[in-house]
């Protein structure tokens, strides 16, 4: 017969601007469920959809690991925005007449953070479509350095690079800038045969932010092609990036762990090497995903120390799940 402790169950959000990842676990750190569905940022989704999806993951992810509701010790959200009190409020008033005290809440970017620290405290420096350095010192304090939105801040993210490589483009198309390799694979990517018709395509886009965002995978091709305006562009970007490293570091005055989050710089690229070439400081690069990271910030919100043989078994059992 399972002890009471075995018979604990914590469920896990990771959610973002692009996609929702949930997963489920036991005391022991075994995941038994994980479920991916769509983005529940409240700030760039109606907040009808957002809860849909809320409820759809946490149901997904129950009925797979066959539990019933009251065995589930802790919900925990860590979306995009959700330390924000209004975002907060929405959140436990959705939700707290099922969960009460069970409905934990946390920004994201906590998951992606303890991803790679496993609970311990550290700063985690987000590359992707936008960006922003986030700290958790030691004794639970939270700061913030950039991530201010694409108009006025998400410097280094894939939008930033995508932005300012559209512009080297139409300045090269003006005699302005310097010819440059991404002029080609732009007007290629967007399907057009002039820069000038580029204008209506970026600016008349569902989601420009979104669209520029995907085409620093354009910057990436042309540096490696030995592009000079590219290189120049992803070099910026890196310097962007440990420069909001570096701030986080400054406020703190100890020397926490950088953890890299965000598709630009959890994968091989290279801004990811420009990043580690310049970084002063120590850099950790997670092995698991962020929603792992929402489970052990899940089981420590509930005194839950995660110990060695934890940690092994949801990166052991979060793989296994990620490839089914």
């Amino acid at each position: 017969m399972q002890s009471n402790k075995k018979q604990q169950w914590f469920i896990a959000l990771d959610g973002g601007g692009t996609r929702t990842r949930a997963a489920i676990c036991n005391a022991s750190g075994r995941i038994a469920a994980m479920s991916v569905g769509d983005a529940t940022n409240p700030l760039s989704r109606p907040w009808e959809a957002v809860e849909s999806t809320i409820r759809e993951l946490v149901r997904d992810v129950i009925d797979q690991a066959g539990i019933e509701n009251a065995l589930v010790s802790a919900l925990y959200l860590g979306l995009a925005g959700a330390d924000r009190p209004e975002i907060k409020d929405r959140l436990r008033e959705a939700f707290t007449d099922e969960w009460g005290e069970r409905l934990l809440l946390d920004n994201d970017a906590v998951s992606a953070l303890y991803a790679g620290t496993w609970g311990g405290p550290g700063i985690v420096l987000i590359g992707g479509t936008g960006s922003i350095a986030y700290t958790v010192t030691a004794d639970e304090q939270r700061q913030r350095t950039g991530g201010w939105g694409y108009l006025i801040g998400d410097e280094g993210s894939g939008f930033d690079i995508g932005r300012r490589a559209a512009a080297a483009v139409m300045q090269a198309a003006d005699g302005r800038g310097k010819p440059t390799a991404l002029t080609d694979l732009y007007l290629a990517h967007f399907g057009v045969n002039r820069p000038e018709e580029l204008i209506a395509r970026i600016y008349g886009g569902i989601n420009p932010r979104k669209e520029l965002a995907d085409t620093s995978t354009l910057v990436e091709k042309a540096a490696g092609l030995g592009d000079e305006v590219s290189t120049q562009l992803i070099a910026h970007a890196a310097d962007d990036l440990v420069e909001l490293a570096s701030a986080s570091l400054r406020k703190v005055g100890s020397p926490l762990p950088v953890v890299l989050a965000g598709g630009l710089l959890t994968a091989d690229t290279m801004l990811r090497r420009e990043v580690l070439r310049r970084a002063w400081f120590a850099v950790k690069i997670p092995t698991v995903a962020p929603v792992i990271g929402a489970l052990v910030a899940a089981m420590r919100r509930t005194g839950r120390h995660i110990d060695a043989e934890i940690a092994s078994r949801l990166e052991q059992s979060g793989t296994v799940r990620k490839k089914e």
